[in-house]
């Protein structure tokens, strides 16, 4: 416990007496970790959004106008079987073109002189929340759509396509960020703690010559280099929670009428352990690379 408590107290030394250094270190760090927390949230949102948007989605399924009764009713039926579906409506051509026309009452005039009713029969199907809620949607749309007495199916598919493919490139591109900004912190946080070991060198060699073992040496700067880690992401998070605070206060009205009811979202606590997790990693093994760099060019004399 006692060497825990000295190590701790050393890290803290080493941040005081190199203040500039750390600010540099940390604020580096703080930058990279919020480009990409910023990227995390945007995902998280969009992901929100389109979850939002699934739980309103409706597949309709328009029918032939000469369907008999069987046909209709073992596609009812079908329809009912699938565990997927909520709940399902069906609207006759009458029914149909009563709603047309009272959507479009300002052209009543024109509608009046249509003699004949040019709308299909359908069903409205919709679906209960999915994990994987288009997939289900398109797996079932694909399934009725070969049934007898179905004209056609709609329910956004390319649009739905779009935004999927549009969420797995965000997948792939924060995986990269992830990526090119943890190797940018791990070599920040590397040269922050050369930068502090050179400062100490002699003081350092000095405890090597009278017996000093590596890890008394090693641990209170793989302390600091975890520390800069963690300022920095306490820091990143702080600076996207301040702006999904100012999203909400500015625009939280727009965004409800435009996807009914929809929040700006924090990242989730997974994400916000993660980030932590990671930042700590790499203070820890950017310090020990080089410490460990150290003590070899010391033996090696």
């Amino acid at each position: 416990m006692s060497f825990l408590i000295r190590s701790f107290r050393a890290a803290l030394s080493n941040i005081k007496s190199n203040k500039q250094t750390c600010f540099a270190s940390v604020g580096s760090i703080t930058v990279a970790l919020s480009i990409f927390s910023l990227f995390i949230f945007v995902y998280v949102n969009l992901n929100s959004l389109l979850s939002s948007w699934s739980n309103q989605v409706q597949l309709i399924v328009y029918l032939e106008d000469d369907i008999g009764s069987e046909s209709r009713t073992r596609l009812e039926n079908f329809i009912q079987a699938s565990s997927d579906v909520k709940h399902f409506k069906y609207v006759s051509r009458d029914e149909a073109w009563t709603n047309f026309k009272r959507m479009f009452s300002d052209h009543s005039e024109f509608l009046g002189q249509m003699d004949l009713n040019p709308l299909p029969a359908s069903f409205n199907i919709q679906f209960h929340a999915l994990d994987r809620q288009f997939s289900a949607i398109k797996l079932f749309a694909e399934r009725v759509r070969i049934k007898d007495g179905v004209e056609s199916v709609e329910y956004g598919e390319k649009w739905i396509g779009r935004f999927e493919t549009f969420m797995i490139f965000m997948k792939v591109f924060l995986f990269a960020l992830g990526a090119l900004l943890s190797i940018g912190a791990l070599l920040i946080i590397s040269n922050t703690i050369k930068l502090s070991i050179f400062a100490r060198r002699e003081e350092i060699e000095l405890m090597l010559l009278i017996g000093a073992t590596p890890r008394f040496i090693k641990f209170p700067y793989l302390l600091e280099g975890a520390l800069h880690g963690l300022l920095g992401a306490a820091l990143s998070l702080a600076l996207v929670k301040g702006l999904q605070i100012f999203l909400t206060l500015n625009f939280q009205g727009s965004l409800e009428v435009i996807t009914r009811g929809m929040e700006f979202h924090f990242l989730s606590p997974q994400f916000v352990g993660s980030i932590f997790v990671c930042s700590l990693f790499l203070g820890w093994t950017g310090s020990y690379l080089s410490v460990n760099q150290f003590l070899k060019m010391f033996r090696s004399r």
